[in-house]
């Protein structure tokens, strides 16, 4: 199998963690990309690439009996002008 462009910077796993992390943290670029060790634009091309191809389906519908768990975790925010302070 021939691979055409560059190859990644960081392996699959860490990709992976990459975008979960973003997801997850909801950190900037500016931010995230360091903890890696890669650019923030390299940071932006793979969470763009593998992001969607990492997100569920969404469902239309559920069987009655289906339990829902909803994250409340509560994402820090610098702009108190919106958001109360911890």
């Amino acid at each position: 199998m021939v691979r055409r462009g560059r190859p990644w910077s960081l392996p699959l796993e860490d990709r992976v963690l990459l975008v979960t992390a973003f997801w997850r943290t909801n950190l900037t670029m500016r931010r995230l990309a360091p903890l890696f060790g890669i650019s923030k634009s390299a940071a932006d091309r793979i969470i763009d690439h593998l992001g969607p191809r990492l997100a569920l389906q969404p469902r239309r519908r559920f069987r009655k009996d289906t339990v829902l768990m909803v994250d409340g975790t509560l994402v820090p925010t610098g702009d108190h002008s919106i958001a109360e302070q911890s």
